[in-house]
């Protein structure tokens, strides 16, 4: 009768460090995700733009948190795709230049993903971008990619809301966004739209009236220093919005209005964000 030995499970049998590691980074896979999730879903940082996401790659925390997300990411793919390939038993000479290449591979894009992390595009250089185009237009393959979908953010109601967030969530100041835009609920009518507009105009003539503050009653912890640079880069991202819809007959009119109320005020400069 053949004998069974139920020997104990030994930590330094052959393949356990890959049995132990891949558990290892899984369990911390799954607490970057989550806390990925929870800021793209619960936080102020829901709404996610080309400035936000701008902020967050050039914060030195969220890159190294992106760096270790992507390296444990790698890491767990490779090391299950090699446990894959062991399971099948292969010959030593097959095994090895295969898991050689499979390795190589993930660190070759592993390193390229790590230093385009480390340098991303300043903050700077997208909010100089924005006021020079202003606001995105154009279709979206969508969820899932067959659905197509067109978006707008250069429409006024919503280059006056992703303002109002901005100004709200990203700038240093005293200004509450009632304030800038007006009281009351949401716009969602012409003419409603065009008063918090109209609102908001007068509010950047007023702020842009005065002088630039002082460096140091300026914030560069935040997307925008001061009011006074959130203005200067509204007004011109109004500008450029206003410009790229003057096509629409509809609405040539009322653009021109907004042109003819900015076009004196003086150019943004990223120079307000130091």
């Amino acid at each position: 009768m053949a004998y069974m030995s139920s020997t104990p499970y030994l930590s330094r049998r052959t393949g356990s460090t890959q049995w132990l590691m891949q558990r290892v980074s899984a369990f911390l896979l799954v607490g970057l995700a989550f806390l990925h999730f929870a800021i793209q879903h619960f936080t102020s940082d829901a709404v996610s733009t080309g400035l936000t996401v701008a902020a967050r790659l050039n914060n030195p925390w969220w890159q190294a948190y992106y760096a270790l997300f992507i390296a444990l990411a790698l890491y767990h793919g490779i090391n299950g795709l090699t446990g894959i390939i062991r399971d099948y038993n292969p010959r030593p000479n097959l095994r090895l230049p295969v898991e050689l290449i499979i390795w190589s591979l993930a660190a070759f894009m592993g390193g390229r993903a790590i230093i385009n992390i480390a340098s991303p595009v300043p903050v700077a250089d997208v909010k100089a971008n924005y006021a020079a185009r202003g606001f995105p237009a154009g279709n979206s393959p969508g969820n899932p990619p067959a659905t197509e979908k067109f978006y707008d953010f250069r429409s006024e109601l919503r280059e006056l809301l992703l303002l109002q967030h901005y100004l709200a969530k990203y700038t240093h100041g005293n200004v509450t966004p009632a304030e800038v835009f007006g009281a009351g609920d949401k716009p969602v009518d012409a003419a409603s739209v065009a008063a918090a507009g109209d609102t908001f105009d007068r509010w950047l003539n007023l702020q842009l009236s005065a002088m630039p503050p002082a460096q140091e009653s300026r914030d560069r912890h935040y997307l925008f220093s001061s009011t006074y640079e959130f203005a200067l880069w509204a007004k011109d991202v109004r500008r450029a919005n206003a410009q790229a819809r003057e096509a629409d007959p509809a609405a040539r009119s009322r653009d021109d209005v907004i042109l003819t109320r900015l076009h004196q005020l003086p150019a943004y400069s990223s120079v307000l964000s130091h």
